[in-house]
């Protein structure tokens, strides 16, 4: 029987290495994801903190230059908390992105995959079949073969 070759498996490791790179980036997205969120929490643990230090600093006595003081803090961490929440909203984007790029090169392989495994077994039917004729064809040959020498 002869050997299966793919002519396009050159096509189906490109295939596999786009795949792969794609999960890659897809995880690295996920990544970066969950920094950013932790990131927006941290940024509203410290405008909690904040405000509890003011809350501390109203019950003992709180001056006026103080008080201008502590709110340019707090405009600072809401300015915080939105430059996060954007980059979270960003960051959930890219995901997406990137989760569709996956699941587009992952279907692209999977199909090379299913043309392969048709080509392999078309290939060896064909195969079989050639061996089968072969082989009536030796069992029809040494049959006419014993009746011409019987005779």
């Amino acid at each position: 029987m002869k050997a299966f070759s793919f002519r396009l498996e050159t096509l189906l490791h490109l295939r596999e290495m786009a795949k792969d790179k794609a999960i890659a980036e897809y995880g690295l997205s996920l990544s970066r994801r969950e920094d950013a969120e932790k990131a927006l929490e941290e940024r509203k643990r410290e405008m909690e903190d904040l405000r509890e230090e003011i809350g501390r600093r109203r019950s003992t006595g709180f001056s006026g230059a103080e008080q201008n003081a502590y709110n340019r803090s707090i405009e600072r961490a809401k300015e915080k908390i939105i430059d996060s929440n954007s980059k979270v909203e960003e960051a959930k984007k890219i995901v997406l992105a990137k989760r569709e790029l996956f699941l587009r090169a992952d279907s692209q392989f999977k199909s090379m995959l299913k043309l392969k495994e048709k080509q392999r077994e078309q290939h060896i039917e064909v195969e079989t079949k050639k061996e089968e004729m072969q082989l009536e064809d030796i069992i029809s040959s040494r049959f006419v073969f014993n009746q011409s020498t019987s005779h």
